[in-house]
């Protein structure tokens, strides 16, 4: 049975971050682009992330400190995406590209 709670963990951690990465991946095409509908499925994977990192929380062996490791991961990405996007506004500010 714990080889099977492994698994379980497993698959559940890696969806957390392959959504992590596509939320950030969206959320930049989005902006690119200037295109709401892919910014929305970015927002959606993030979404789909705080599903997972309930589902971690409550049916992961994970010892408390390892699920607050997780719930502070997954809430503290949310502003990743747009702070990055911010920075990268202000550098092209600065050199003078528009």
């Amino acid at each position: 049975m714990i080889e099977l709670e492994l698994l379980k963990t497993a698959l559940l951690l890696g969806g957390l971050i392959l959504l992590g990465g596509c939320y950030g991946i969206l959320y930049g095409i989005g902006k690119l682009a200037n295109w709401w509908a892919v910014q929305l499925a970015g927002f959606a994977c993030y979404g789909l992330q705080c599903v997972i990192a309930l589902a971690v929380v409550e049916l992961s062996p994970l010892t408390t400190p390892w699920k607050l490791v997780v719930v502070i991961g997954t809430l503290g990405f949310f502003g990743i995406p747009p702070i990055t996007w911010r920075f990268v506004e202000l550098t092209h500010e600065a050199e003078g590209h528009t």
